[in-house]
Order: C-alpha cells, then structure tokens, then sequence
C-alpha cells in the first residue's frame, strides 16, 4: 500500500509541470478612442478659437502613448501581449486606421497632433524611409515623403450639414437640447447656485476678466467659459498667474463642473419624448458609434478598424459617463474631463494559445478605460460599466452589447425626431425611427446608421409625386379653362459669367470631371472630396441604410454637406427658360 500512495504522489508531481505550463494570453483585435481637443484660445475671446502649441503637445503624449500600449512598445515593458493583432508597426495603413472629427479648426488639428505621435515620421520612428514601387524612381534613387517620412492620415471631418455630424456632437442643433437647458436655468437650483456664488464671480473682474465678459453676464450663467478664460489665463498670462490665488482658480473649476454636468449629465430631464434623457444625447449618440465601430471591426475580422479614433468635445465624455454610471466611482467623471483626456473600448479575447485566429463572437469580450488628461502622473484605468461591481471590469461583448443598447439612440431619423431638428438632412427622416434594436443581422461591413428612405430615394420619390400633381392640374387647366402656354422671349443672361456664360464666378464652385468621364470633384470651402461615390463606387451610398450603427471601412461616405454635387454627364441638356 505504501508502494502504491507512493507511486500515486510521484505521478501527481510529474502532472503539476505540465499544468503550470497552461498560460492564457489575451489577444486585442480593436480599440476605439476618444479624445477631447486640446489646448485651445478661450471661446469667449473674439478671434477665431485655434489649438495651442501646448495644446498640440498634449496630443502628441496622448498618441505617444497609445502607440507604446498598441503598436510599438518599448522593449523594456511587459505591453506586448497589449500589441493590436496584425497592426502595421511602422508604416500608416488606412484600411487599419479610421479618424473622424468634428469641423472646429482645433479639433480637427488635435486629430493631426495625435495621429503623430501614433505614427511619427518614419525616421523617427524606425530610422527607415519608404522603400516601395512608388518611392523608387526610374534612376534607382529613392525618395522619402517631406519631413523626414512625414505620414499622412486619413481624417473623416463632420460638418452641422452631414448627418454623421450627430455622432461626436449630439448636442448640437438639437432644439430640445437648448430647451432643456433653459429650463435648467430657470430651477430653483440653479437660481440658488448663481446667489451663492454671485459675490465671487464679481471679485474675479476687475484683475482676472480684463472686461472680455460684460458685467452684467458675470456669474454662474457662464462658468464654463469663466473657467476656461481663467484656466488659459493662468497658463499664458504672468499677470494673472501672479493675481490669481489657486483656491480661486479651484473653486471657478468646480463650479464648472457643476455647470457642465447639470446640463449634460442629468439622466431624469427629458425633452420632447417622456424617458429621453435629452441633456444625455451627445452620449446617446456617441454610444451608437462606438457600437458601429466595433461592428465593423468584428465583421471584417479584425482587418477593418483596429484603432478608430474620435475627436470632440467635453459633451459627450460628461454624457457618457452619466448614462454608463461612471460618476459614482471617480470623481474624474463628474465635470470636466481634461485637455487631452480619452475613453478607451478596448475589443479582446483570451486562450491559451493565441493563434492569431479570429474567435467568434461569443468569444470577444470589452473592457473601458479612461486617462484624464496627459501629464505623466494620468494613467489608463479601467473602470467597470453599468453599474457593475469593481471585479467586473471586464463583460463579454454581448454583456456590453446589451447595456449599450439601454443608452444609445442608434439612428440618425432617432436623432432627428428626439431633438426635434430642423436640420437639413432631417427632412429625409421625418417621422421615422428605427426598427432595430442594434442587434440586427446585416452583415455588410460596407454600412452605417440608418433610418427612414435613403436621401437619394426620398429626393426621387419626391419629385416623381410632385411632377405627377403638377401634370395633372395643367391637364386639368387645359381641358376646362382653355389654359394654353407659349413662349416669352426672354434677354439672354450669358453676361453673369460663370457656368452661365463665357467666364466663371468667383463663387462658383470647382468642378473637375474624372478621366472616365464621369463623376465630379467638387472643391469647396473647408473641404475636398476626390472620385465618385455616385457613380461607381455607388456601394458606400448604401452606407446610411444600414440596419445596426456600423462604420464602413472607407473613408468616403455619402454626406449632406454643401459641395457634394451629382452630375451626369448624359443626362438630357438644360433647356431654354420658357414662362406660361
């Protein structure tokens, strides 16, 4: 018996090397980052609000920072096992990398910034230049891009006409947003909050202000731009630095605070629709994004989207975090996030093996990380969401699926009629909403958010019933009241120039027909778009009919923007102005 307890301890023994050796590793497939602006002049001055050097600094860090923990980190760390599967180390790959932004001049800069400090010239980061066909002359030379292998990236930008505008701003021209605001300050609280405070919003003034606000607006009303003024101020101007005590420069700031998440953290206000949540919306709408992004992502199997990046504004960090119910573990969530701060949603799977094989979606799981700011002491902490406990930091992606589902509001047709919107592209969602809970089955990675007819259906749709009315009543005309038309000569308007004549307008746009003859490149103020998607690359038309929020994996999608304009080349000629 001995012999035999023996021997069964020496193969339990023998067995533990073996299990020891079972080492589960985690595999990142893709992330979505976003990222406040930062530094930037003061709104309330009056020239043009443009990103600072420190505020371009910031993120460079905050690029920097992200390419060590998904891209490249240093051989001294333990961040390997953190590296994005399959990410180009080096080089920029569009296909791997997608941007957008919103159209403020200092966001979209903030955008550039960080994307250097993701991807810095090659020099700098590989001491390498490109060696590819089209950097190799006929002479056998090779030439690097400018800057010592300067990168270019591609960076969506969203202006208030382009419907994806909704996404990273939800708060804006959204009518039952304003509405709900100016209800805040009409409350008792507010009232009591600006009494309180009145007596030291008056002593900042006469040293601080320098007379940029008008008395009268002086207080609570306008803490956040206080604040910002004061806050620039102190960092730029030796004088106020000097005057201003840090006690005061603190309490300016959490009244800030207050003010900032009064009007965008408030989970009970509601709009227009009861249970809206409206001062939540730029959250709501930002929440709808995320959720396409890794949609996408999953649908191309991890060769779509492996770092998307956001830029915005405080909005939607404050209203996020409000609806995930971040406040009520870390302070950092109630008010203002920093210059530079970024949400992180990071997309993993665990095994044992770490083939490099795509799991299944019951495999993916989701964790959320937040950095305040960008000073070296800011870390990425994650946070757990929903309400969660502290151990559940991380949730499988359908856990995190269905809590997102709880917050966002996943159409642009939702957007529109929740907010009540007079905005141009709303026409085209008029009293339509999703029919989608986010979870739908399409599986083209080619589409977007959606709701309601597409815009170029809607505007066909239009347009036939309105020249069938139109025929009928002139046919009605003609057949009882003898209405009959001729023609009334007219002076030829060939003198305006322009496309109308012989010279072209100063306000005309630029129109560049592509060598195949077809489709149009319009250049226009603030933008420029290259090729057709009305033509033949029609498909990311269909991008915003898409029944979950995905993000195609180009860049270039349809848009409502001024300077999108379709022309045919054989459609019939434009005839001559004839009047009844």
């Amino acid at each position: 018996m001995a012999t035999m307890a023996s021997a069964i301890v020496t193969g339990l023994l023998c067995l533990l090397p073996v299990t020891a050796q079972i080492q589960y590793k985690e595999t990142i497939w893709s992330s979505v980052i976003f990222t406040r602006y930062g530094e930037r002049t003061p709104l309330i001055l009056p020239e043009q609000n443009v990103l600072t050097p420190l505020g371009a600094q910031q993120l460079y860090s905050a690029g920097s920072s992200f390419r060590k923990r998904y891209i490249a980190p240093p051989s001294d760390s333990f961040g390997a096992n953190l590296v994005i599967q399959g990410i180009s180390t080096y080089e920029i790959d569009n296909s791997q990398l997608y941007a957008m932004s919103t159209v403020d001049e200092f966001v979209v800069a903030s955008a550039q910034a960080f994307i250097q400090g993701l991807y810095p010239p090659l020099r700098a980061s590989s001491n390498n230049t490109v060696l590819n066909s089209i950097s190799i002359l006929a002479n056998g030379s090779n030439i690097d891009f400018p800057l010592d292998g300067y990168q270019y990236p591609q960076i969506y930008t969203a202006s208030d006409l382009d419907p994806n505008s909704i996404w990273l701003a939800g708060e804006a021209n959204c009518p039952a947003y304003s509405l709900s605001d100016a209800e805040y300050f009409s409350s008792q609280d507010f009232v009591q909050t600006c009494m309180t405070n009145d007596e030291f919003y008056k002593s900042l003034e006469p040293s601080m202000l320098n007379g940029e606000l008008p008395h009268s607006i002086l207080g609570y009303r306008n803490a956040y731009n206080i604040f910002d003024y004061l806050s620039y101020g102190y960092t730029h101007n030796r004088a106020i630095k000097d005057n201003l005590p840090l006690s005061d420069l603190a309490k300016a700031r959490m009244l800030a605070d207050q003010w900032v998440y009064s009007m965008n953290g408030n989970i009970s206000a509601n709009g227009y629709l009861s249970g809206d949540r409206i001062r939540t919306i730029a959250g709501q709408t930002l929440a709808a994004e995320i959720m396409g992004l890794l949609f996408n992502s999953i649908e191309t199997s991890g060769s779509a989207n492996k770092i998307s990046l956001l830029f915005g504004s405080f909005e939607p960090f404050v209203a996020f975090a409000a609806l995930a119910r971040l406040p009520s573990l870390n302070t950092n969530f109630y008010g203002l996030p920093d210059f530079g701060s970024s949400m992180v949603f990071e997309l993993f799977s665990v095994d044992v093996n770490n083939s490099g094989v795509y799991p299944s979606i019951d495999e993916l799981n989701v964790r959320f990380l937040f950095r305040n700011g960008t000073n070296v002491t800011s870390e990425l902490i994650s946070y757990p969401l929903f309400g969660r406990g502290p151990s559940q930091i991380h949730m499988t992606f359908q856990e995190f699926l269905e809590g997102m589902e709880d917050i966002m509001l996943p159409s642009v047709g939702d957007w529109c009629n929740t907010c009540g919107s007079v905005s141009i592209f709303c026409s085209v969602y008029a009293n339509s909403t999703s029919n989608t809970n986010g979870r739908g089955s399409n599986s083209s990675s080619n589409k977007h958010h959606s709701s309601g007819l597409k815009p170029a259906l809607a505007g066909v749709i239009g347009a036939i019933v309105a020249l069938a009315i139109g025929g009928l009543l002139l046919a009605v005309a003609m057949l009882l009241g003898g209405f009959r038309m001729h023609r009334v000569k007219t002076k030829r308007r060939s003198a305006l120039g322009g496309f109308k004549g012989g010279e072209k307008l100063a306000s005309d746009p630029d129109l560049t027909t592509g060598k195949a003859g077809a489709g149009v490149t319009v250049s226009s103020q603030g933008h420029s778009r290259v090729g057709s998607w009305e033509l033949d690359e029609s498909h990311k038309a269909e991008a915003a009919n898409s029944v979950l929020p995905k993000r195609p994996a180009s860049m270039w999608r349809p848009s409502s923007e001024d300077g999108d304009i379709s022309v045919n080349h054989f459609s019939a000629p434009v005839k001559v102005d004839e009047r009844v």
